[in-house]
């Protein structure tokens, strides 16, 4: 017998290993629009020095597709702009979504004052995840308002994710 031929059982048994192998390779997931609508709540510590003159904490419930009912963690770091307008940004956006599946998120924006209400405006990136979402990627646009008086407001996610 060649050396470089198998008998005929040890072909099969070979060909069904590697069948067994390749269909445990995850393929790339398309992107699915995703839209979350969140009732937050932040508050604001003073930090008083660069890098962050505010930090704000905050929580948050609502509904995401693809994720369902969901709640929101995060703190961000908060700057001056000017008189009326703010930056902030994160790399600590936590969703979970009711059965503890977690999806991670960096963001980014603005909140402009008129008065006593904040506009939000800004982008997050999907970095990430726990459980069917721990290979998830995505991005998209934030809005949202905020009373600065009480620190509950809303925002919209819209955008893409790829899990």
């Amino acid at each position: 017998m060649n050396a470089y031929k198998l008998p005929r059982s040890q072909f099969f048994l070979a060909l069904v290993v590697a069948s067994s192998l390749a269909s445990g390779v995850t393929e790339a997931k398309s992107p699915v629009p995703i839209k979350a609508t969140i009732a937050i709540t932040e508050s604001i510590q003073t930090i008083g020095t660069a890098p962050c003159i505010l930090i704000g904490n905050i929580s948050g419930t609502g509904t995401a597709t693809h994720l369902g009912n969901v709640t929101l963690v995060s703190s961000d770091c908060i700057n001056p702009i000017s008189a009326t307008v703010l930056s902030f940004n994160s790399n600590a956006l936590v969703l979970t979504t009711a059965n503890g599946d977690q999806v991670f998120a960096t963001y980014s924006g603005t909140l402009t004052t008129e008065g006593t209400v904040g506009a939000i405006t800004g982008g997050y990136q999907i970095v990430g995840g726990t459980g069917r979402f721990s290979q998830a990627t995505g991005a998209g646009a934030v809005q949202g308002v905020e009373d600065l008086t009480t620190g509950k407001g809303q925002i919209q996610l819209t955008g893409t994710i790829s899990y």
